[in-house]
């Protein structure tokens, strides 16, 4: 079993525990009750917060399942891709935003998986 796959897995899944029940609070709530936005934006921007769960949920399945399937080593490749283009992706709105790190900390909650992903695809 490949421990750096189950670890990503874990912080995978708790991500998307965060995201759903912590940004579901500060973010998408507000996003719904905003009364500024058309509903094409709000709702598809819903639509987007609710791809986002379902891609986290998928990385902990794909992680979890390549830690317990050597077969199984290129689901974790794909995680690790997606988890370092959101890391990436994190820094590059603070850059676009003149923003600072922690207002984004996006990139501290992927980070992790990637890294972990990678390590495990070496010991694969």
């Amino acid at each position: 079993m490949n421990l750096w796959f189950v670890l990503a897995g874990i912080c995978s899944l708790l991500v998307c525990l965060l995201h759903i029940f912590g940004g579901g609070k500060t973010i998408a709530r507000p996003l719904l009750n905003s009364k500024d936005l058309g509903n094409v934006a709000k709702y598809s921007n819903y639509y987007c917060w609710h791809m986002v769960t379902i891609v986290l949920a998928a990385m902990g399945a794909m992680f979890i399942w390549a830690a317990m399937h050597h077969e199984g080593v290129e689901l974790a490749f794909v995680g690790s891709v997606f988890a370092g283009a959101f890391t990436l992706w994190s820094l590059g709105i603070v850059y676009i935003s003149k923003g600072k790190l922690l207002h984004y900390p996006q990139w501290l909650l992927f980070a992790p998986i990637a890294v972990s992903g990678l390590i495990g695809l070496m010991y694969a």
